[in-house]
């Protein structure tokens, strides 16, 4: 069982890495939100201008505007780029490699479980780029960059990579599953972005709660990427200003959230690969 999911888990990563097109979207994809989006579009200067407020109670504990966007932009790669396990199956299907697999001397667990760790892997890679280069910014003449707090520590950093692998976990499931029950790569697409634009803009990742309209403060308080943002900005910012939960209470919402969609993803995928 191990050895054959290995096998499939290497043999994923290789298709990805030896597609030029693909590496080049890796690094230039966080490069062009951090960079437009970061830098261009700056909520700290409308925040700034409201009388008696603290900057770091509207941004999540962060001192300016793209420290807390450079951490939801973590959160952003993980959403868009776990959603590509479940197009690579379709693919895989179309070529006929899925068909082999299926009818191949190995569990069929191993196919579902093979993608979810490479898209694991691939994905922590993204957010890692974002980390570094929000980071590098800071030595950039005219550039905001991300300023972790001086109390930061490793223990912070294992607990900043927990939440990151516990939403690629459960994302991934989720999104396998999908590409192994939907067929038609045109209705997956259709799912996914159905799935992903409210995720993203439903959740403190890019927008602060404290801006958004009453209504949407009581969605965004239960999305599982404001569970993750919210705890890896205080770990993050080594305080509590402006947080929603404590991170163990983050922590406690994003497990849940990752156990149900591998639970659920589980479920499903046997079903898909059952009915062939």
């Amino acid at each position: 069982m191990i050895g054959q999911t290995m096998a499939l888990v290497i043999r994923d990563l290789k298709r990805w890495y030896r597609t030029p097109g693909q590496l080049v979207l890796v690094f230039v994809t966080p490069l062009m939100w951090l960079l437009l989006f970061g830098q261009a579009f700056n909520i700290g200067k409308l925040a700034q201008n409201a009388p008696g407020v603290d900057i770091r109670y509207v941004f999540g504990g962060a001192g300016d505007y793209f420290s807390f966007m450079a951490i939801g932009q973590t959160a952003f790669i993980i959403l868009f780029g776990t959603f590509f396990s479940g197009v690579s199956l379709v693919w895989d299907r179309m070529q006929g490699f899925l068909s082999k697999l299926q009818v191949a001397p190995i569990p069929r667990s191993a196919i579902p479980i093979s993608r979810i760790l490479s898209t694991l892997v691939k994905a922590m890679l993204q957010a890692t780029l974002v980390l570094v280069l929000a980071m590098a910014f800071v030595f950039i003449p005219g550039l905001s960059g991300l300023r972790f707090s001086p109390g930061f520590h490793v223990i912070d950093l294992f607990g900043v990579f927990g939440f990151l692998v516990l939403l690629a976990i459960s994302l991934s499931a989720l999104f396998v599953a999908l590409g192994l029950i939907v067929k038609n790569e045109e209705t997956l697409f259709g799912l996914i972005n159905l799935l992903n634009f409210p995720l993203m803009f439903t959740s403190s990742a890019l927008i602060p709660i404290y801006l958004m309209p009453a209504w949407l403060k009581s969605v965004a308080a239960y999305n599982p990427l404001t569970f993750v943002v919210d705890g890896m900005r205080q770990l993050v910012f080594d305080n509590h200003i402006g947080a929603q939960y404590s991170v163990a209470v983050d922590f406690l919402g994003i497990g849940v959230f990752s156990a149900l969609m591998v639970g659920m993803g589980a479920v499903l995928s046997r079903k898909a690969l059952l009915r062939g």
